[in-house]
Parts: structure tokens; C-alpha cells; sequence
């Protein structure tokens, strides 16, 4: 069943986001005379402290899009992790399986050593993007944004009814030397207490002053040496060599609205793959009381996903090729594949990972930010760093361990992510913005959003609030609200369905009309702060 959500209303400024602890730092920014890229900043760096399980410190990365409001353009920051050099390809030990593996599933790793432990680590990018994205946009200075955060870990905060439980999963499933660095006294909060993370309120003091602390610094010394002391293969020179980009976005017209998302190897290309299929399907904008357009969906996913895991990867050439599958006339022969009923499938789903986070903000003059990044899984490669508070993400884990493949693993590669937030925009003028944690359902719900803000004239609490699908194969995941007709449309063009209770993460949106900024979030209502 999809969450419903519901819209908050606001004039000169919105912040929303995944937690309802972590907005109010990002409206501290607007009410502050600070712009979107100050909330935005501000609402992750609060969200690394709050929500430690998603995303960190040290989380693998994300990416986020800007729209500029005095030059009516978009630009888009790159913060994706990167492998270690000393990674080869051939670097994780696969299980042997009786049957060949599927087109759309990664072999097992043995150990699963690509997901947990030392050589899961991949080099971190959530300070290198963040602090780019406050230097270059932003108006009150990294210091003033990281305030909230060195506030929320120096004084603690509430632990809220779900933290514990994915805290003690941590403690439980990790070495004994990661849960000693995050509960030194041995035990883990419960619900209603206060918790405090000196050791990361010292580590947040130290990039106040200096943001590259964290990658030239004593802390890129420690997690460097914490790594390999177990295995790992993580040197100080990966750790001094991150960077974060400034980057064009990646676009796509469709019916009379430019959408701007973030390019490579991000779950983008996939979704807005999907929606040039619907688009030469039906260029007319779909009326919500037609089920037809659930069938359209199902087989344009179809075909996204299987491009996505066959061509997708950090490749030379690989723009290029992220054009080319977003071609009017490569778009048009996937559709007529659609039409006539001869996409293929392949077998199988595999498991979807939830484990990330998603703000947004928009300020007076209607600058805008969407921003996602991640761990990777919950709590990432689950290694903790004594004295620095911190858990490193698992960006290893997001390659397919299989040699030879665009995904493969590789010396300084990024991983092919799902991250995939969105800014809409109408001959250069604000719309609003969309995004979502959610794993791999993430570029199978962008396109739902786009159809329910574009096609159906929606507000955001009402797109959030629809029914969903994913698929990534010939089985089409429903929540239980797809309604019969729905059900049906998907049917008759061969899908098999599977109900489930839920898809994607909680998810929030902004919508800029008439002079008013109308937000939801799936995370409630106190998640959406407006000013």
C-alpha cells in the first residue's frame, strides 16, 4: 500500500526530506537569508547524523541537480564513490551456480565480501559533493550549514521508535572494534533517549574549518589505515585524489516539460529511458482514468532495465551511449516493441535496498535543489572508524562482480547507482522537483511521478500518494492498491504480477505554482517545513 501524503503549503521558502529531525536544519538556513543550496546542505549534513544508517560522513556519495533562478539553467553535482586503484576485476571469489545467472541479477560473492567488511569500502564522496555544492551556490559558508549537524551529534537527539532496532542490527552484524568506536560504554540507545556522538561532533569541528580535512587530513589518514589494518585496500592517495564535479544534467523533453536529472551512471538514464518510450507511446499527455497507461509503463521499465544492466557503466564512451538510448529514433523502435508485444523478459527480481536518503529545497527567489546519496545498503560496508564516529559505505557493492561486464569492478571506477533526483522546468522557468531513496526502485518511480505531476496535473502529496510499480524483468511488482483495471491493462501484455506491500522509500516532492511552493513528504507532514 503507497504511503499517502500530504502537501504543505509555503510562499517564500520549503525544505522537506526523509526525517523529520533533519528539516528543520534547513530551514534554520532560509529563515537565516541562506538560499535552496544552503537548505539542501544543511538538511543532508543533519540527515548524515540523524539517519546513520542511510547515508554518513563517509556514505559512498550521491547527486543532486540545481536550478540557478537568475540564469533559468540547471546544473547537476556528481558525487559518486569511487573503487580503490589496486581494485581488479576479478577481485571477489563467486559462488558456482548449478544454473547460469540471469541478465538483471549479480552472482553471489563468496563471503560477501563486495557488501560487508574491508574490501567493500569504496573511496567516500558526501563531504567532497556537499562542500562543492556550498562553495560554488551557496551563501552562508560550509561552516554556518554544518552547524546543525556538530549540533545535532555534539548535544544529541531523540532516538526515534525505528532507530533502535536498525542500530542493534548494526552492533550485532559488525566487528567488534566498529561497534566499540559507536557505543563505547557497550550498549546501544533505546527509543526516547538522548543520543550523543562525540566522537563525530570532534570530526565535524575539524571540516567546519576545512572540509578536505576528511580527504588530506589526519581523518583520510585513520580511515585509510583503519581499512587496510583489515584487508582492505584503501590508500591515503584515493583518499587525497576524490573529487566531487560540476556537470550539464542530463535531459529530456517530455510533453512540453524539460527534465533535468542527474547524468552517468545514476539511475537518471534509466528512468528518463522509460518515459521517451511513453512519450512516442503516447505523446499526448494520459488521462488518469485510462488504465492503458499501467501497460505502457510495465513494458517500458521492461526495456529500460534490461538496457540499463547490459549497457550502463562508468566506460569510456559512455555518454555517448546514454544519448543514444535516449534517441527519438531508438525510443520509437523500443515503443513499437511495446506496442506489438515482443519486449522479451528475463527471470526474476533481485533484492531491492532502502538504505537512502532524499531532501529538497526551495528558496524565495525560487532557486531549487534535489539531492540523494546513500551508504549503499544499511550501514554500508558496516566498518567503523575509532575516534571519527563513523561508518565508510559499501560503493563496491553497486559494481557486478562478474569480469568483462560495463559494471564490472575496476581501478578508480564509479558503481552504476540508482540515485536519481529530478527538476522540472517549462521553457526555462521552475516547476518543482522530485526524488526518492528506494534502491533499484528508484528509476522505476521517477517516471510514475513525472506522469503524475505532468500528465495528471497532480500535486506532490497526490503523486506520492498513487499506486506503484517496478519491474526489472518479466515480473511486475505491484503494491496492493494498483487497482483491477490497472491490473489488467499490465496483464494482457504478458507481465506476471506480484503483490507487495510497498516500493520505494519515503519519497517527497515540490511544485512551484500560481506564486506558492506546495511540498510533501512521505515521511509526514513535520517532514515538509515551509516559511
Amino acid at each position: 500500500m503507497s504511503i499517502e501524503a500530504v502537501d504543505v503549503i509555503a510562499e517564500q521558502g520549503m525544505v522537506t526530506s526523509t526525517n523529520p529531525l533533519a528539516s528543520p536544519a534547513g530551514r534554520e538556513m532560509l529563515l537565516s537569508g541562506g538560499n535552496a543550496v544552503d537548505a539542501a546542505v544543511a538538511t543532508a549534513l543533519a540527515l548524515c547524523v540523524v539517519q546513520p544508517s542511510s547515508n554518513g560522513i563517509a556514505g559512498y556519495g550521491g547527486c543532486m541537480v540545481i536550478y540557478l533562478a537568475n540564469e533559468r539553467r540547471v546544473v547537476a553535482i556528481d558525487y559518486n564513490c569511487r573503487a580503490p586503484r589496486a581494485v581488479t576485476p576479478d577481485m571477489y571469489e563467486l559462488a558456482e551456480e548449478s544454473e547460469p545467472v540471469s541478465w538483471n541479477q549479480f552472482p553471489p560473492v563468496v563471503d560477501r565480501k563486495n557488501t560487508f567488511g574491508p574490501l567493500a569500502v569504496s573511496v567516500p564522496g558526501t563531504i567532497a559533493g556537499l562542500s562543492l555544492a556550498e562553495k560554488k551556490y551557496g551563501r552562508l559558508g560550509w561552516r554556518r550549514v554544518l552547524e546543525p549537524a556538530m549540533k545535532l551529534a555534539a548535544d544529541g537527539f531523540e532516538v526515534y521508535d525505528t532507530l533502535p532496532e536498525n542500530i542493534q542490527r548494526f552492533a550485532d552484524n559488525t566487528d567488534p572494534e566498529s561497534a566499540q568506536a559507536f557505543f563505547p560504554d557497550g550498549r546501544t540507545p533505546e527509543a526516547g533517549e538522548t543520543w550523543v556522538q562525540p566522537d563525530l561532533a570532534k570530526l565535524l569541528e575539524v571540516l567546519a574549518d576545512d572540509p578536505d580535512a576528511l580527504y588530506h587530513g589526519k581523518p583520510a589518514r585513520r580511515i585509510a589505515k583503519r581499512v587496510r589494518s583489515m584487508g582492505g585496500i584503501i590508500t591515503e592517495k584515493d583518499m587525497a585524489d576524490m573529487r566531487a564535479e560540476v556537470s550539464e544534467p542530463l535531459t529530456l523533453e517530455y510533453k512540453g516539460v524539460r527534465l533535468n536529472a542527474s547524468p552517468g551512471v545514476t539511475g537518471s538514464p534509466t528512468a528518463l529511458q522509460a518515459l521517451a518510450i511513453l512519450a512516442k507511446l503516447h505523446p499526448e499527455r494520459y488521462d488518469p482514468n485510462d488504465p492503458e497507461h499501467w501497460g505502457d509503463l510495465a513494458g517500458a521499465l521492461t526495456l529500460a532495465w534490461r538496457d540499463r544492466l547490459t549497457v550502463l557503466g562508468d566506460v569510456p564512451g559512455i555518454q555517448e551511449k546514454i544519448r543514444g538510448l535516449l534517441s527519438e529514433e531508438y525510443a520509437a523502435s523500443l515503443a513499437e516493441l511495446v506496442r506489438t508485444g515482443k519486449i522479451g523478459s528475463a527471470p526474476g527480481d533481485v533484492d531491492i535496498a532502502k538504505e537512502t536518503i532524499h531532501c529538497s529545497a526551495c528558496d524565495a527567489d525560487r532557486n531549487m535543489v534535489a539531492l540523494t546519496q546513500t551508504h549503499g545498503g544499511g550501514w554500508g560496508s558496516r566498518v567503523a572508524v575509532p575516534g571519527l564516529g563513523i561508518v565508510l559505505g559499501h560503493g563496491m557493492s553497486r559494481f557486478d562482480p562478474r569480469p568483462g561486464l560495463p559494471n564490472s569492478p575496476g581501478p578508480w571506477k564509479s558503481p552504476l547507482h540508482n540515485m536519481s533526483p529530478l527538476i522540472l522546468t517549462v521553457d526555462g522557468k521552475l516547476v518543482g522537483c522530485v526524488g526518492l531513496p528506494g534502491g533499484r526502485t528508484i528509476p522505476s518511480l521517477i517516471p510514475q511521478f513525472v506522469i503524475g505531476l505532468v500528465d495528471f496535473g497532480m500535486t506532490p502529496g497526490e503523486m506520492l500518494s498513487r499506486p506503484r510499480i517496478h519491474t526489472e524483468g518479466a515480473e511486475i511488482r505491484v503494491t496492493e492498491d494498483v487497482p483491477e483495471m490497472a491490473r489488467n491493462a499490465i496483464e494482457v501484455r504478458g507481465h506476471e504480477l506480484k503483490d507487495v506491500n510497498a516500493l520505494g522509500g519515503m519519497a517527497s516532492g515540490i511544485l512551484v505554482k500560481r506564486g506558492r511552493i506546495i511540498a510533501s513528504a512521505q515521511a509526514g507532514p513535520e517532514a515538509s517545513l515551509g516559511i
